[in-house]
């Protein structure tokens, strides 16, 4: 179903980024290709990829006026389709995707089109 909605969105105007992030790759082979799919062997830092999909822009310093943050945050509204966050693991992956999906906060969140967390708990 991946590979289904992946190809979907390749030929589309959507914009779908998949990374899955794995401890151990044991059969390469088996990977399927699927259109805009990065696999890494490491475990990721999610509130830095959060950072660098979202791009946070100047307008979150507190420093920018009023007027500045609503162009920009309008701006950004337009663009937005949202951002979806899926972890499965251990307690701690799913905890600390949990903490950076809130360290980005409602304004954040508003900017991109909403902000969604999937978590699935297990341990071997």
């Amino acid at each position: 179903m991946l590979i289904d909605i992946a190809t979907a969105a390749s030929n589309s105007t959507i914009d779908l980024h998949i990374s899955i992030f794995v401890t151990c790759l044991c059969n390469p082979e088996a990977v399927p290709h699927i259109p805009n799919l990065i696999v890494t062997l490491s475990r990721p830092s999610v509130q830095d990829l959060l950072k660098d999909l979202i791009s946070l822009s100047p307008s979150s310093e507190k420093e920018d006026s009023i007027e500045t943050q609503c162009e920009e945050s309008q701006t950004l509204m337009g663009s937005g389709g949202g951002v979806a966050v899926c972890a499965s693991g251990p307690d701690s992956l799913t905890r600390d995707s949990q903490n950076a999906v809130a360290r980005l906060g409602l304004t954040v969140g508003m900017d991109v089109g909403g902000i969604a967390l999937h978590t699935e708990l297990f341990t071997l």
